[in-house]
């Protein structure tokens, strides 16, 4: 194939991946993740402020509720809205983005390996797998982390390729530029150190002894991918050292590091007895969690995938054992490293697919180099050209599948719409305003997205734990009693329309208004 038709059927299919990340993106997901909602406050209050919504000057891990939240997406949302304003659309923007830019990087991963068929196969996987495109339209922080691996993986992989050609060659800004890319993953979640520490160690293990020739210009080398590694861990590890062995907080002119109620880490543990389920858990990434990246109909990457992932984990095996048998640089054995690393990750501290973000593009990368070697046990040309028709229509067929069921009608009942309190208290009188208002089932945060405070005002009423459970007349709990004089807002998926429409349950007659989604109960 020509060189300009790959590059046009290249471009096509990555014209299509950033559709389906934009599309409808303001309301698809219609429900709002609680992590949306405060990184959508942070971001606003990095914006205008400086601060995070808690009013900690840029911190290097910014607070959400009563833990740290990521500071790549957040920063990144922040520049949006900074540009924009907090909208929908400038909270989701950054996931879709990095999304895009995991097809694009993922198919240049690939190509590396593959040449042009990996290039738009590759990018034709990337943009049709339902968690590729799952995770790119909703602002989970921790989402941006497979993206930044891609990127920093396909500079490494690359520059493999280049040290390989040229082995005499110094290289030494490359390694420089790559270390720069991993450090910045550690700013994609709070976790990926694990990932970066154990996967870098892999590396340069295997990269300083792979072969006796040119050792000590190759430690150089990896001395100048760490420098820029170091340097960059510094702030994420005080975030630990101020969260973990109880340091006074720290703010310099540059960033601070406040002290957190919890912190990630201690999400990091190993006992035998957990093990079992972990490692049943493993399977998530190939399924389903049930949560937000992937399909109970479709899995993560299609059923049929799954075979394909085992096949290209055994061609890849095989493939890096060659590699190292010949003394030869390995992108094999570099994704087998991250998908290692990751593996490590989620059974320490893991539980659904968000933690173990990372891993999805080795895994992709193993689906394409299965499909390839599944194809290249067919002897034939004219049995290579059917078996590779039946898998274009099994994947287009699914993906059709796929799109048409996330890409449907709006549910009729959902939680937590983004503006809906807002739009529902729109409906009240000014009299009825001026009482006291319970906006049940819903943490302050999603009310505050669309009617956003100044930091210090936000942190002076939010309790120890970085609620808000009372703002003026807003009261975002239960009460204790409910009295007809005040007035209730919930959601229509709360299911409480029963209880409120039911006088010898609430103990008075009810009226409602109502909006799409949200009820609005008063006394009669």
């Amino acid at each position: 194939m020509k060189k300009n038709t790959v590059y046009l059927l290249f471009g096509a299919i990555l014209l299509a991946a950033a559709f389906l990340r934009i599309y409808r993106i303001g309301t698809l997901p219609l429900e709002m993740h609680i992590d949306e909602a405060g990184l959508g406050l942070n971001a606003w209050s990095l914006a205008n402020f400086g601060t995070d919504r808690y009013a900690n000057f840029l911190p290097v891990c910014p607070s959400n509720f009563y833990g740290e939240q990521s500071a790549f997406y957040t920063y990144f949302c922040a520049l949006l809205v900074k540009l924009f304003g907090l909208n929908i659309y400038t909270l989701r923007m950054p996931g879709a983005i990095m999304g895009i830019l995991t097809v694009l990087f993922g198919a240049l991963l690939m190509r590396e390996k593959w040449g042009d068929k990996g290039l738009l196969s590759g990018a034709a996987l990337l943009a049709v797998f339902p968690y590729f495109i799952m995770n790119s339209r909703f602002a989970l922080d921790c989402n941006a982390m497979l993206g930044m691996v891609t990127v920093a993986l396909y500079s490494l992989v690359r520059l493999l390729k280049k040290t390989e050609k040229e082995p005499e060659k110094k290289w030494y800004g490359h390694f420089a530029l790559t270390g720069v890319l991993f450090g910045i993953v550690l700013y994609t979640y709070i976790i990926a150190a694990i990932v970066v520490a154990l996967f870098c160690l892999l590396f340069g293990v295997y990269y300083l002894l792979y072969r006796k020739e040119n050792r000590l210009l190759r430690l150089k080398q990896l001395l100048f991918l760490a420098l820029p590694l170091v340097l960059l861990v510094i702030p994420p590890f005080l975030v630990v050292c101020v969260n973990y062995f109880d340091w006074d907080p720290i703010v310099t002119p540059f960033f601070s590091v406040p002290k957190m109620i919890t912190n990630r880490t201690e999400e990091i543990s190993f006992s035998l007895s957990a093990l079992p389920g972990k490692l049943r858990a493993l399977l998530y990434p190939l399924t389903t969690d049930g949560k937000y990246g992937s399909s109970d109909r479709y899995w993560t990457m299609y059923w049929w995938s799954v075979p394909m992932i085992a096949a290209g984990v055994f061609s890849s095996f095989k493939n890096a054992l060659n590699d190292c048998r010949r003394r030869r640089l390995s992108p094999d054995l570099c994704l087998l490293f991250l998908a290692a690393s990751e593996v490590f990750l989620f059974v320490t501290c893991g539980q659904y697919n968000y933690h173990i973000n990372g891993i999805f593009i080795a895994l992709a990368f193993f689906c394409a180099g299965g499909i390839f070697s599944v194809l290249a046990l067919l002897k034939k040309s004219r049995a290579k050209q059917i078996c590779g028709a039946v898998i274009v229509c099994l994947y287009g067929g699914a993906f059709l599948g796929f799109a048409s069921e996330y890409f449907g009608p709006e549910p009729a009942l959902c939680y937590q719409v983004y503006g809906g309190a807002s739009e529902a208290l729109s409906l009240l009188t000014d009299e009825q305003k001026e009482g006291e208002i319970y906006v049940l089932d819903e943490v302050g945060e999603f009310y505050f997205l669309s009617n956003p405070i100044s930091p210090s005002e936000f942190s002076a009423v939010c309790d120890e734990l970085g609620y808000v459970k009372d703002y003026g007349n807003l009261h975002f709990h239960e009460p204790e009693v409910f009295l007809p004089e005040d007035l209730y807002i919930c959601n229509k998926a709360s299911g409480r329309y029963h209880f409120f429409s039911d006088p010898a349950l609430l103990g008075h007659d009810c009226a409602v208004l109502e909006t799409k989604y949200y009820y609005v109960f008063y006394g009669k």
